[in-house]
């Protein structure tokens, strides 16, 4: 039966003296049990969706508006008239003729929308314009003598003319109102309450803080995100899915090509706000740059890595440096930040570098942040550079003077206590770290072998050693307990790394032998200290006698 309504001039009453008279029936050739399934919410926006594409987003807040009367739900669009013809086919849309300025694009959204609320949901819906009225019904189709139900529009025609649209939904209960809700929150609008306030808008995309308000359940959110709600973003000026972070980011000129996805995965979340990012203004990267910072030393864990937020930091990057005004108050407020650029495990020369100088940073500079390899193009330092000219890299070189003698006695020591402990090679060559300021105390040079051998006790030797190196410092004459530490525990690194299990033991069973030989390593401490007394004898003496030659020549 045909709903009456409010009694004015903008909404759908009988044309002829109360009586509406015999409907033209339109046949839409859709039959009832069509294999589509949309639920309360996707159908309910998909009709707010009509009205949106039609008014624009400029001016939605001003020529939309609802209106509830008991179990009716209103629709409304001010000045707006539109043909029905255009609701008749499938996959015909007066959106086809300017791509990317609307929020629909298949043409179907009406009738897969009227079909599945007055199928699945017990929804009756009926809608007016110019000078028509239809109501969505069932009319039996006949298909090869059989009698299939299928979709139709009773139809009315009026002798006078609407100026807007008027669609009625009933019957809508209260229970339904969060829907309503998040359907036409779910659209781009400057006003929209999710909206804070702007941050850079332009004809095809924008970007604006994010409110306060929570996010009601129903709009489209990206599940692998663990903040849900936080951020959204908007494609086709629809909301699709959202991300760990208070903006709104809206890309106007988007098509969907998946009408069955309700939502984005992470990685079209990512590629979507990396695309924004391409055309945003220098101040706006900046205020970017900033609610993202913790994405700031992100790189890419794969060779492909679509969940990655590196692109959208070097977008960011990008359009910062294109304005020195911005780049120098970015460098003014952030004058901390050191550049560090991937590294493989395979390079071990660089790789050792990059440990050296993360733990002079970690030591010498906590206050310092590490950024990505984009922010090199803002003038920052990298890590290694900013390092090597605090003399934290070990620069290795060979021993010299005493050196040579004291390293003999760690050598000796060694090869008596633990003989072939390290497997059946000779003991590399020991080096010196030049200068006090290096980030590790030793350093070793480690190749993997094709094959792991087996040595004593039990251990496989891993690693062949060039060369093992201990800083200077430890060569000092009260340095004898800090140098063996530190040469076993370097050439323990043919085992393994310094967080492999296999490394741990083959220490544990190095302190444990060590242990057993106090005798010889008391007669190695007193090795070295008389190669000290001994050359401290020959410096003492060597000075004496420049003293007494200054004193002979001033005579």
């Amino acid at each position: 039966m045909w709903r009456r309504m409010i009694t004015d001039t903008e909404v759908l009453r009988p044309t002829v003296g109360g009586e509406r008279g015999e409907p033209e029936i339109v046949p839409l050739n859709l039959v009832f049990d069509y294999p589509v399934s949309w639920t309360r919410y996707k159908t309910l926006r998909d009709l707010v969706q009509n009205f949106y594409d039609a008014v624009g987003y400029e001016a939605w807040r001003e020529r939309f508006r609802t209106e509830r009367h008991g179990d009716l739900l209103l629709l409304k669009a001010r000045h707006v008239r539109f043909s029905y013809d255009w609701l008749i086919p499938i996959g015909a849309s007066t959106k086809r003729e300017v791509p990317g300025a609307y929020a629909g694009y298949f043409g179907e959204g009406f009738k897969i929308a009227s079909l599945c609320a007055l199928r699945d949901h017990g929804w009756n819906i009926e809608l007016a314009s110019q000078d028509w009225e239809l109501r969505v019904a069932v009319e039996d189709l006949s298909v090869a003598g059989r009698k299939l139900p299928s979709l139709a529009y009773h139809l009315w025609k009026r002798p006078q003319t609407r100026r807007d649209t008027v669609l009625a939904l009933y019957p809508f209960r209260e229970c339904d109102d969060e829907l309503l809700e998040s359907a036409i929150v779910s659209f781009f609008y400057p006003e929209n309450p999710l909206f804070g306030a702007e941050i850079w808008s332009s004809s095809s995309a924008a970007v604006f803080h994010r409110s306060s308000k929570a996010t009601p359940e129903h709009v489209p959110a990206t599940s692998s995100f663990s903040l849900h709600g936080s951020g959204i973003v908007f494609a086709g000026y629809q909301a699709l899915g959202s991300f760990p972070f208070p903006l709104i980011v809206a890309q106007h000129d988007f098509h969907r090509k998946d009408r069955d996805r309700n939502a984005f995965y992470e990685w079209d979340v990512l590629e979507l706000i990396e695309r924004v990012c391409r055309v945003v203004s220098p101040a706006c990267a900046f205020q970017l740059l900033e609610v993202f910072q913790s994405k700031w030393y992100a790189y890419p864990r794969k060779r492909f890595d679509l969940r990655s937020w590196y692109p959208v930091i070097t977008r960011l990057v990008e359009r910062l440096e294109s304005c020195p005004d911005e780049v120098r108050r970015w460098r003014d407020k952030y004058p901390r930040l050191l550049v560090a650029e991937r590294v493989s495990r395979r390079e071990l020369a660089q790789y050792n570098r990059r440990r050296q100088a993360l733990a002079w940073q970690r030591r010498e500079c906590p206050d310092h942040r590490l950024v990505q390899d984009a922010f090199l193009t803002l003038g920052y330092t990298r890590l290694e550079t900013a390092c090597q000219a605090a003399g934290g890299l070990s620069e290795v070189r060979d021993p010299r003077g005493i050196e040579v003698e004291l390293i003999r006695v760690l050598e000796h020591l060694t090869s008596t206590i633990l003989d072939d402990f390290f497997g059946d090679e000779p003991l590399p060559p020991c080096k010196v770290i030049d200068g006090n300021d290096a980030s590790w105390e030793g350093i070793a040079s480690t190749v993997r072998l094709p094959r792991p051998r087996r040595a004593r006790h039990g251990h496989s030797v891993r690693y062949s050693l060039p060369w093992v190196a201990l800083k200077q410092r430890t060569l000092v004459k009260d340095g004898f307990q800090q140098a063996l530490s530190t040469y076993l525990h370097e050439l323990s690194h043919c085992f393994g790394g310094d967080q492999s299990a296999r490394f741990s033991h083959a220490l544990t069973d190095i302190l444990r032998i060590t242990l057993q030989h106090g005798q010889e390593i008391a007669s190695a401490k007193a090795t070295w200290d008389e190669i000290h007394e001994r050359a401290g004898c020959w410096h003492a003496a060597s000075s004496k006698c420049r003293t007494d030659n200054l004193i002979q020549g001033q005579r």
